[in-house]
């Protein structure tokens, strides 16, 4: 028995693996010119000579008998289906991209979806520039990734105010020796775009400015940026010390996933802990504000929508901004370089463009291929296994013009993934694309679902047997009152009579209705206002009859007090009440 357990997980993985490698046999033979679109810009041929050196890489598979046993035997299950749902290459009819109808002033600017990461508009979108103080969104990022807790103190040294700052640089005003914990810094470092904060996150994460640089340079490797590389944590100026929109844009896109950079950039006001220039708790001095004016409501640049951004500005860098911002379910991200005091119209104008001329789709519901191939492992109709299935991840998106349909998108198919995307558990992947640029793409992945299947069917193994525990073996039935004349089964509850929900409930013993407790409470607090009601009418009824109550008193003082006049007085009197009262109605 015990080597028989042993040997059912290596017959399950090995079972695994060659459905696995199957599917890939059969896609090479169906799709042999599957690839990506090639395009005209440096991003896309470091792509293509990275995937180059993946397949230079990869395990050579065998051409022997075995291969084409398997794929004539797996030919029908995945062929079919990816060629009749239209998962093989296909060309569309042309498309018009929307164009904006205005110029953008900054030399540098880039628009994307941050779902998709479809180029919506892009301007010397891989020139180099320099970034200044949007590099603290990739400084952030690396804390966050490094740092275990938040609330760790740092010690500003000597250097961290001093010797790596420029005269004029932001700072929050430590000096040597200050400690702040690691969330105060953050603060200060997207908020006030301190750079003495900056300097000295880079020091209790890496020990230097210098091999926090690394990390910098090592991060921005893996997210693809091709024209970047950091020499600083603040983004000072330094020949080595550049970037370009369509890398930033990366780098942006990656740190809105991070929830806690997402929280602490979106925050408009804080205060962190008193430092020794200013000692004091309530010192205005330690609170700090967001510098990004499309985030406050108070400044003329406000923008519905934006979360997320960075300011930074140095004579040589000019104005740079990144914004994410999202609407109606799509979010989008601009990134400004070298603008010349024009980057929040910029990236205004931008931001209108992409929501008034774009669309994101989620690929599961607009691409109906993926709904028709689900389920497809079959040969004549009989399930090959029941326990693997096609899925895609819902976070799949592309992004279409408004004016144009899915009908008018280009699909192609490839299996050669990196080992990134291979680790996710995909092993193919659906290129979008229109007139040479890309919508998005989906990774399609081929679950099993054995051990959940397993686990569900062993919990309800379980469920039918505590159900058939409980069930009685004998049911007694006694004879006595109309209450005990219901069966009772061992471990059921009393059944409750009608009587026992009856509202109100006649007591012929004590010769009195009771009323349950909880219509006992409802009916006081009617009466309780009702009680109120009234008072409330009492007051008003008072306050509207108070002129008349003070005419009608007057006038009993004055018959009071006039009653010994003469005849011709009193006529005289009655005539002049009679006057008052007319002007006091006309009045009215």
């Amino acid at each position: 028995m015990k080597d028989k357990k042993h040997v059912q997980p290596i017959q399950r993985f090995a079972w695994r693996s060659l459905l696995m490698l199957s599917a890939l046999t059969v896609l090479s033979a169906a799709l042999p010119s599957a690839s990506f679109m090639p395009t005209a810009d440096a991003r896309t041929e470091v792509r293509q000579d990275r995937s180059t050196a993946d397949r230079d890489t990869a395990p050579r598979r065998s051409s022997g008998g075995d291969r084409q046993h398997l794929s004539t035997a797996l030919g029908s299950i995945l062929q079919q289906p990816l060629t009749t749902l239209g998962l093989l290459p296909l060309t569309a009819y042309a498309a018009s991209w929307p164009t904006p109808n205005f110029s953008v002033e900054s030399e540098g600017a880039i628009l994307i979806d941050a779902d998709s990461g479809a180029v919506l508009y892009e301007k010397n979108a891989t020139t180099a520039y320099y970034p200044a103080s949007i590099t603290k969104v990739l400084t952030a990022i690396i804390v966050l990734e490094n740092c275990t807790n938040l609330e760790d103190k740092v010690t500003f040294s000597n250097a961290a105010v001093n010797t790596n700052l420029e005269e004029n640089s932001t700072v929050i005003g430590a000096i040597a020796g200050d400690k702040l914990s690691v969330r105060d810094c953050l603060y200060g470092l997207l908020l006030q775009s301190a750079n003495d904060c900056a300097n000295a996150l880079a020091e209790y994460i890496a020990g230097s400015n210098e091999k926090f640089a690394e990390l910098m340079n090592q991060k921005a490797a893996e997210l693809g940026c091709v024209n970047s590389h950091f020499a600083n944590p603040s983004g000072l100026n330094n020949p080595e010390h550049y970037t370009c929109a369509a890398d930033y844009a990366k780098i942006m896109q990656y740190a809105i996933q991070n929830e806690t950079f997402r929280a602490i950039d979106a925050t408009q006001v804080y205060t962190h802990a008193p430092i020794s220039k200013y000692p004091n708790e309530d010192a205005p001095e330690n609170t700090i504000y967001a510098h990004h004016h499309m985030m406050r409501r108070s400044f003329s640049e406000y923008y519905p929508g934006v979360f997320a951004g960075k300011t930074g500005y140095t004579t040589l860098a000019g104005n740079t901004l990144v914004t994410a911002c999202e609407r109606d379910g799509m979010t989008l991200i601009c990134v400004i370089l070298n603008g010349h005091n024009s980057q929040y119209r910029d990236t205004k104008n931008l931001f209108d463009f992409g929501y008034n001329s774009f669309q994101s789709l989620s690929v599961g519901t607009a691409d109906d291929s993926f709904q028709e191939l689900a389920s497809n492992l079959k040969v004549d109709g009989i399930p090959l296994v029941n326990t693997l299935e096609f899925t895609i991840d819902d976070g799949d998106h592309v992004t279409l013009p408004k004016s144009e349909s899915f009908d008018s998108v280009t699909r192609s198919l490839s299996y050669d993934l990196s080992d990134q995307e291979k680790t996710e558990g995909a092993f193919a992947r659906v290129d979008y694309s229109m007139d040479g640029r890309s919508l998005g793409k989906a990774y399609v992945r081929l679950t099993d679902e054995s051990e959940e299947k397993a686990a569900a069917a062993q919990d309800a193994a379980v469920m039918e047997s505590k159900v058939q525990e409980t069930i009685p073996e004998t049911i007694h039935l006694s004879e006595g009152t109309e209450a005990a004349a219901q069966p009772t089964v061992a471990g059921q509850l009393p059944q409750e009579t009608s009587a026992q929900h009856a509202p109100i409930v006649l007591n012929r013993e004590k010769g009195r209705i009771e009323l349950p407790k909880p219509i006992l409470r409802v009916l006081v607090i009617l009466a309780i206002i009702a009680l109120i009601a009234g008072l409330v009418f009492g007051i008003y009824y008072l306050l509207e009859r108070r002129e008349e109550f003070l005419r009608s008193r007057r006038r009993k003082r004055m018959l009071k007090h006039t009653r010994d006049l003469t005849r011709e007085q009193k006529a005289r009197r009655d005539m002049m009440l009679n006057s008052r009262t007319g002007r006091r109605k006309r009045k009215k």
